[in-house]
């Protein structure tokens, strides 16, 4: 189960980078996140009130679980959504996918300090090593890819960091919640008060071209929306530090639906990042 929930995962979280180019030429990265965690808010209850189980449900939010959720709203959507925005517009997309390769290493240092659940050893970082070395091989960048804004890196490793946060806290979520209900509060702090905010800083002029329109609604009910349902109980099941290893197949899974659905080639580099990554997985599961 836990790897169909990394295999889901990969496959939604694996569409943004590319959406994300296509937004970008008439969204400002403000716009971009403010929007896509609308959207991905109206996802969420839409589904709770078609599904009778979870729209009969009453969840109580007391003071500490309210604190739970705004920190796991800041760190899982609203700060990495704009900062992700922000480094596409800086630096080149397979720089971004690389240096989103770090979140295992941070979330494995995290689940060492502060995570509450079993702690990362030694073959959890031979794999996320392993792994990442398939990533560069995969992306195979060139001196020219690495040109790019000192603040572009920056927002992008802090995309990274606030990412690994966001797994101990979705550790932290009471089952009693479902997994539908917590992702959907997630959204909820923050989607109004920056999609309020995005209109108040820009106006009302809306961009006109319908093609960033619809990846922008795409975008916000798979990836910021329905991807948050597979992160949450990835979690509950195998843990943080596993689940974050979905990141080594994001780039991976763009690749082969390039392959499969745009006739891209199929490169020996592909294939060596196939194994290095299915080897890494295998080396992070290893008792």
């Amino acid at each position: 189960m836990k790897y169909i929930l990394m295999l889901c995962i990969g496959l939604i979280w694996g569409s943004q980078f590319l959406l994300n180019d296509f937004i970008l030429k008439s969204f400002s990265p403000l716009g971009l996140a403010a929007l896509r965690m609308f959207f991905g808010f109206i996802t969420l209850s839409i589904l709770i009130f078609l599904i009778p189980k979870e729209r009969k449900k009453k969840v109580h939010l007391d003071k500490k679980l309210l604190i739970l959720f705004i920190a796991l709203g800041a760190t899982d959507a609203a700060i990495p959504f704009y900062l992700i925005g922000y480094g596409q517009t800086q630096l080149d997309s397979a720089v971004v996918a690389i240096i989103l390769g770090i979140i295992p290493v941070f979330t494995a240092i995290l689940q060492n300090l502060v995570g509450k659940g079993k702690k990362s050893g030694k073959w959890e970082y031979v794999g996320m090593a392993v792994a990442f070395i398939g990533l560069f091989v995969l992306i195979n960048p060139s001196a020219d890819n690495f040109s790019g804004s000192i603040s572009g890196y920056a927002a992008i490793l802090g995309a990274a960091f606030c990412f690994a946060w966001a797994f101990m806290f979705m550790d932290r979520i009471p089952s009693r919640i479902s997994a539908l209900h917590a992702s959907r509060f997630i959204l909820m702090i923050y989607s109004i008060p920056f999609l309020a905010y995005w209109l108040y800083v820009e106006g009302f002029n809306l961009p006109a071209d319908s093609t960033a329109w619809i990846c922008l609604f795409v975008l916000g009910m798979f990836a910021s929306g329905i991807v948050y349902l597979f992160y949450i109980q990835s979690v509950r099941i195998a843990g943080p530090t596993f689940t974050s290893f979905s990141n080594y197949l994001v780039p991976l899974i763009g690749t082969f639906l390039g392959v499969i659905f745009l006739n891209e080639s199929f490169s020996l580099n592909i294939a060596i990042a196939l194994v290095l990554t299915i080897l890494g997985l295998l080396i992070c599961n290893r008792k």
